[in-house]
């Protein structure tokens, strides 16, 4: 059983490792071969006033990596009204998320590991598949919604599968912006635009991609233009009206409910996720768009949306995969007995 930190994580893997293996497990995904387990989760009353306690888990299966994966978070989160929060309450001011890779050929654990850096990888590897499979491939002007953890891999991603040529970013901090975009400009050789208004990194964007914690509309149908791409891992980022009026439209998967257990005396805000007059479950997916069971964009002047509303638990397995096998290749990590893992009983 392989232990490894988030330190070691970041050696090894990178945006451009964490998009392949999403694009190869989607295809098997859409062919059948690979599965995606519901998402659970269990949700009681905070130990602090208007906080929740949120147990997550999720996990998938792609035999022909040999890897079973499951991701389990144990967050309490702190309700806002425009916005939900992750308190870090862990000894030091740390959060617990983790991600446990299994072998499909012997059973036996493999390795563990936190979801910190896979995280945010994955989804914005997902938004960035979303562009590459819809958006125009002449699509060279970016603009960003949100500049935080999330926002941060979106940039990372979209450099990663197109010739971007300047991103224009908005947030509402206007210090947290500037200093986003000097960093990103830093990291990435592309130009970083700070704007003071979410319609003016809109305005003139071939791509536009939404990523953050609010719970409040940020996109607005009228900001769209044809040939346009929107990608959104919000359901509430999005105007209602901007998602219909897309001619092409895919969504990560159907089934944006998992198995929820609820406390009675939590209530729950809105489904963030939802987008109303949406019928989720009636769209193309892009699974099936990535392994060509139906189309993307056929002609220039289409708008397209990309709705990236809940991860799915194969991502883990996938990025797990490459994780695991360049840390045995490289010799990272520390290794504990894997029959403190398993048992001699049948359970």
């Amino acid at each position: 059983m392989l232990i490894l930190n988030n330190a070691e994580v970041t050696k090894l893997i990178d945006m451009r490792e964490c998009i392949a293996a999403l694009e190869d497990a989607y295809r098997e995904l859409a062919h059948g071969r690979s599965v995606s387990a519901v998402n659970s989760d269990a949700i009681t009353p905070g130990c602090l006033h208007d906080t929740i306690y949120q147990f997550k888990l999720n996990g998938g299966v792609i035999p022909n990596v040999g890897i079973a994966a499951l991701r389990l978070d144990s967050d309490i989160i702190k309700r806002e009204p425009r916005r939900q929060v992750k308190l870090a309450l862990a000894p030091g001011g740390r959060y617990t998320g983790l991600i446990m890779l299994f072998s499909t050929e012997t059973s036996e654990p493999l390795a563990i590991f936190p979801d910190g850096i896979v995280n945010p990888m994955r989804v914005a590897a997902a938004s960035a598949l979303g562009a590459k499979y819809l958006a125009r491939p002449d699509s060279h002007t970016v603009a960003l919604i949100g500049a935080g953890w999330q926002a941060r891999s979106q940039v990372m991603a979209i450099v990663a599968t197109h010739e971007v040529r300047v991103i224009r970013c908005y947030s509402p901090t206007a210090e947290r912006r500037d200093a986003f975009c000097r960093e990103m400009q830093h990291l990435t050789g592309v130009k970083m635009e700070s704007c003071d208004s979410a319609e003016r990194a809109v305005s003139g964007a071939d791509i536009v991609l939404c990523a953050t914690n609010t719970n409040e509309t940020l996109f607005f149908a009228r900001w769209l233009k044809p040939g346009m791409h929107v990608g959104t891992i919000r359901g509430a980022e999005l105007e209602p009206a901007a998602v219909m009026q897309a001619d092409v439209l895919a969504v990560h998967e159907r089934k944006l409910s998992g198995a929820s257990a609820v406390a009675k005396s939590v209530v729950l805000a809105k489904d963030r996720m939802a987008i109303p007059g949406v019928d989720i479950e009636r769209l193309p997916t892009l699974p099936e768009i990535i392994a060509g069971m139906v189309p993307g964009r056929t002609t220039p002047q289409q708008i397209s949306c990309f709705l990236n509303l809940r991860g799915i638990g194969l991502q883990f397995a996938a990025v797990g995969a490459v994780i695991y096998r360049k840390a045995l290749a490289k010799g990272i990590g520390r290794e504990l007995p894997t029959e403190w893992f398993t048992e001699d009983e049948v359970s």
